[in-house]
């Protein structure tokens, strides 16, 4: 028997607390490094073992079991094969159950295990094939997110944001997040102004950019109904400038009129970045171009330009600017997206932003 299978042996949860605890410290010393998660790549049945061990009643075996995975499942190739082993079949099962127990330990692992499996494409959707064999509803993962004080024992569950993100990808999933019955995607509206965890707060504005691909659903998200609009540009905006008239004023959402000196812009690029993504997707169409200028979003871009230092979020920016400020008789398209580039001028563009990001 070789070590990797003597050590498996003993990962089950009868097994003596001191014996399962030397055989975990020792597999989470290999998964620290590259070349020992290569050693025990193909050991499904030591895999199987730290998923049972995941829920054991022992928290100190739980939580180093759970570490072991997150390193394991850290490696995108790895992440497929745990989700394809037939030893493996309950992994994301057992992972959901940690997170939905209130009364979980290791529910942030649990999360951070999940974010990991789902960051890939192809294992994204191995993920969402068993979530749907299981009967686990993004529903459910949505309220669970929006809870603040959830679970029992302090776990913020802030990497259940980013798996959210990463499912939403997928356009089953966004079909789901965008039922117009169900209310979920106005769920992660108020993370656009989210002071707490920045994963969890990226995360919730990922699945809102992904969701604003769907153009058949733009004119729902800045309806009433939804008030998209205002959630993705409050954020961008500063205190009011003197240099705004009254009738400008007027016409931005009641959320963005008169803000006063305390208003601060978003910190962070990579927020920003993302709302700039989700108003650029908002411009492939007609009619959200139309209530974009309408709301005079290009005011607050105008004044976001005025400060913007990141290379990154000013691409970003003035690829929307240059949208609205034409006319629609000079656009002339319904949809951009309906627009076949050729494969040259996409590759020419692309060498543009890559000047433009380090001039």
């Amino acid at each position: 028997m070789g070590e990797l299978e003597e050590l498996a042996q003993f990962l089950n949860i009868e097994t003596r607390f001191d014996v399962k605890l030397v055989a975990l410290q020792h597999i989470v010393g290999l998964t620290g490094s590259k070349d020992g998660i290569n050693a025990i790549r193909e050991a499904d049945s030591l895999h199987a073992g730290l998923m049972r061990l995941i829920k054991d009643p022992d928290l100190n075996i739980s939580k180093e079991a759970a570490v072991a995975m997150i390193n394991l499942s850290s490696d995108p190739s790895l992440a497929k094969n745990l989700l394809q082993s037939n030893q493996m079949t309950g992994l994301v099962k057992t992972l959901y159950e940690c997170v939905k127990d209130e009364e979980c330990k290791v529910a942030d692992s649990a999360a951070m295990i999940l974010s990991n499996l789902t960051r890939d494409r192809v294992s994204c959707d191995l993920v969402w094939q068993d979530l749907q064999q299981n009967d686990i509803q993004i529903e459910r993962l949505v309220f669970i997110l929006c809870q603040e004080k959830y679970n029992k024992h302090g776990a913020n569950l802030r990497y259940l944001a980013p798996v959210l993100s990463n499912l939403s990808q997928l356009s089953d999933v966004r079909k789901h997040i965008l039922d117009r019955e169900q209310c979920v995607f106005q769920r992660f509206l108020p993370f656009t102004q989210y002071e707490g965890a920045m994963v969890k707060k990226g995360g919730a504005i990922g699945v809102i950019r992904n969701c604003c691909f769907d153009h058949d659903h733009h004119d729902w998200m800045l309806s009433e109904d939804v008030d998209l609009l205002p959630s993705l540009l409050l954020p961008l905006a500063g205190p009011s400038p003197d240099c705004f008239t009254d009738e400008e004023m007027d016409k931005l959402p009641m959320d963005l009129q008169y803000l006063d000196d305390s208003k601060k812009v978003e910190a962070d690029p990579d927020i920003r970045k993302m709302l700039l993504e989700s108003l650029l997707q908002l411009c492939a169409t007609k009619s959200a171009r139309q209530v974009l200028r309408e709301k005079n979003a290009y005011l607050i871009l105008r004044e976001l330009h005025k400060t913007e230092k990141d290379r990154e979020v000013l691409l970003a920016l003035e690829n929307i600017v240059d949208i609205l400020i034409k006319s629609e008789e000079e656009i002339n398209l319904e949809n951009y997206k309906n627009v076949e580039v050729p494969g040259d001028l996409i590759e020419q563009f692309k060498k543009m932003d890559e000047l433009y990001l380090k001039d």
